[in-house]
């Protein structure tokens, strides 16, 4: 009776494991208020764990998040990107600074959208 017992445990433990693993995975697709750009609703799937980002084929960080935002930034030499997301009603704040060989030759983008959370299909 006890292996029997014994061997049930250790069954439903083993199903059982794996149940919560991906809660630290979040997956959206936002989508541009500007009509122009429309077209245009990159997936970014955040992992909270490790704090990396992967959108399409580029990455961005995670710099801070809590239960009501979340942070994202990337920069390198051409390039600043900041952008925040509402948690609570999916409107994200962008801000791009494409660097250029003068301080003139600087622009800044800003944009704003919303997302939405996306489950997986399969």
């Amino acid at each position: 009776m006890k292996k029997l017992f014994s061997t049930i445990l250790v069954t439903v433990l083993f199903f059982c494991g794996n149940t919560y693993a991906d809660n630290h995975i979040i997956t959206i697709q936002c989508q541009y208020d500007d009509p122009g750009l429309s077209f245009l609703k990159p997936i970014y799937v955040i992992n909270l764990e490790t704090k990396k980002v992967k959108v399409g084929a580029t990455s961005m960080y995670v710099l801070k998040y809590s239960d009501t935002e979340i942070l994202l930034g990337k920069a390198n030499a051409a390039l600043s990107e900041k952008m925040e997301i509402d948690r609570m009603t999916g409107r994200y704040q962008k801000e791009q600074i494409f660097y250029g060989t003068s301080e003139e030759e600087k622009k800044i983008v800003n944009g704003s959208g919303i997302c939405q959370k996306v489950e997986k299909a399969f």
